[in-house]
C-alpha cells in the first residue's frame, strides 16, 4: 500500500469510528490467522514447468483468496461466540394492555413473604456465622416441604440444586447428617436435593440440569468461586449475572448467590452496601439478605432483608431473629430487632444480666420503674427495655435447648 492510500485510509477511519473499530478487529483477531495462511501458502508445491512470474501471480491470487475465505470464517466465529442466538428461545415484546389484563395480581413467592419464586437473590454475611448452613437448610426445606425458619414453602417442584464450590461430597454428607439430628428427615425426603461440586462450565451444566428436571431454587455457594473476573468491574459483573438471570426467566426459578461482606462490615449496621465488590452485584439482585451475629448472644443470628423489590417495606426495617444450634440448624424465636439496634448500643450479656438482677431486686423492695430509673440515671422506659432485652435473650436460649 502506498503512502497516498495509507493517508486516505487514515482519513476515512478518523471520519468513521465504526470503520476504525472494524480495522482494529481485523488487526487484533486476524493477526494470527494471517500468519497461518501465509505459512500454508508458502508450503504449497509449484509445478516445474510454470514460469517464475506466473508462480508469483498465482501464489498472490491464491493467498488473497485463501485469506478472504479464512477471514469470512473468522468473522462468523466471532458472531457465533459473542452474539449467541438460541433459535428455540422466544423473547416476546408485550404491550401495557397485555400486562394489565394477564391476570397476575401479585409476585409469586417461594418463601412468602420473603423470597420470590423467579429472579436473582443475594445472601451476604461475614465469615463463620452459618451462611452456608442456612442456605443448605433452605434447600432441605424446599426438597422436603417442611417450613423454613417458621415460614411456609410454596414450591412447584420441591427440588433444589446447590452448587458447592467450597465443600466436597465427604463434608456435605457429614453436614447433612449433623443437621438431620434436629430435622429428623428420612433419606428419601431429600432425593430432590441435588448437589453440584464442580463449577466448571457451570452455566451449561445448570441449563442441562434444569432442562432435564425443573427446580424451585438454585444456590450458588459462594459467588466468587463461579465468578473469576474482577469483582469491582461493574460491566463484567452484570454481564455474568445476566446469564443466570436468563436461566431464572426461562426455567422459572430463583437463583441465590451466597457472597461475603467487605472487611469490617460485621461491626456495621445491616446494609446492602456491605456486600463485597461492585455495587452491580446487589443492584442486579431483587432481594438481598444479610446474616449478622449478635454481640450479646453467640447463638443468636439476625436475618436482615436489606433490599427487597417485592417485599413489604416493614420487613426491611428489622431482622428476623434466629437461634443457631450446635447441629447447624436455624429456628425462628418469633422476635424482630430493628436494624439500628443490631451491633449498636448493645451491652455485654454479663453486664445486662447484672443490671437485670439489680432492677428485679429494687422492684422487690417496692420501687417502681420511675424510681429505679432515677437510680440508674435513665428513663423508666429504658429500664423496661433492659428487662425485655434480657428476657428475650434468655428465652431464646431456652427455645433452642428444647
Amino acid at each position: 500500500m502506498n503512502k497516498n492510500s495509507q493517508n486516505m485510509e487514515t482519513k476515512n477511519e478518523n471520519a468513521n469510528p465504526q470503520l476504525a473499530s472494524e480495522n482494529n478487529l481485523i488487526n487484533n483477531l486476524g493477526g494470527q490467522l494471517l500468519s497461518e495462511v501465509m505459512v500454508k501458502e508458502t508450503k504449497k508445491e509449484v509445478p516445474n514447468e510454470v514460469k517464475a512470474t506466473d508462480v508469483k501471480v498465482q501464489s498472490k491470487n491464491a493467498f488473497q483468496s485463501s485469506l478472504a475465505h479464512e477471514f469470512e470464517k473468522l468473522k462468523q466465529k466471532v458472531v457465533e461466540e459473542f452474539l449467541p442466538i438460541d433459535e428455540d428461545e422466544v423473547f416476546p415484546i408485550l404491550s401495557g394492555e397485555e400486562m394489565l389484563t394477564n391476570g397476575i395480581q401479585e409476585i409469586p413467592m417461594l418463601v412468602p413473604p420473603l423470597i420470590h419464586s423467579v429472579g436473582l437473590a443475594l445472601f451476604i454475611g461475614s465469615s463463620d456465622i452459618g451462611k452456608s448452613s442456612l442456605l443448605r437448610q433452605l434447600g432441605i426445606c424446599v426438597a422436603s416441604g417442611m417450613d423454613f425458619c417458621g415460614m411456609k414453602i410454596n414450591a412447584k417442584y420441591n427440588r433444589a440444586i446447590i452448587c458447592s464450590g467450597e465443600d466436597d461430597e465427604m463434608s456435605i454428607s457429614f453436614l447433612l447428617k449433623k443437621q438431620n439430628l434436629d430435622l429428623h428427615l428420612k433419606p428419601e425426603q431429600l432425593k430432590n436435593l441435588v448437589y453440584i461440586f464442580d463449577n466448571y462450565k457451570l452455566i451449561e451444566r445448570l441449563e442441562n440440569e434444569l432442562q432435564s428436571q425443573r427446580a424451585d431454587v438454585v444456590i450458588i455457594d459462594p459467588f466468587t468461586d463461579s465468578f473469576s473476573n474482577d469483582l469491582y468491574k461493574a460491566i463484567d459483573v452484570r454481564a455474568y449475572l445476566n446469564q443466570f438471570s436468563r436461566l431464572t426467566k426461562k426455567y422459572e426459578c430463583v437463583i441465590i448467590f451466597m457472597h461475603h461482606t467487605r472487611k469490617g462490615a460485621e461491626n456495621l449496621a445491616p446494609s446492602k452496601n456491605n456486600a463485597l465488590g461492585s455495587q452491580s452485584i446487589e443492584a442486579k439482585a431483587r432481594l438481598v439478605l444479610e446474616l449478622k451475629a449478635s454481640v450479646n448472644n453467640p447463638t443468636l443470628r439476625h436475618l436482615c432483608p436489606v433490599k427487597g423489590n417485592y417485599i413489604p417495606q416493614e420487613l426491611k426495617r428489622s431482622s428476623i431473629d434466629l437461634m443457631f444450634s450446635d447441629n447447624l440448624t436455624f429456628k425462628s424465636i418469633g422476635t424482630n430487632t430493628p436494624f439500628d439496634k443490631i451491633n449498636t448500643n448493645e451491652v455485654n450479656l454479663s453486664t445486662l444480666e447484672a443490671e437485670y438482677k439489680e432492677i428485679i431486686s429494687l422492684k422487690e423492695q417496692g420501687l417502681n420503674y420511675r424510681e429505679i430509673g432515677l437510680k440508674f440515671g435513665v428513663s423508666h422506659g429504658t429500664i423496661m427495655n433492659k428487662l425485655k432485652r434480657y428476657e428475650k435473650i434468655k428465652n431464646a436460649e431456652t427455645i433452642i435447648k428444647e
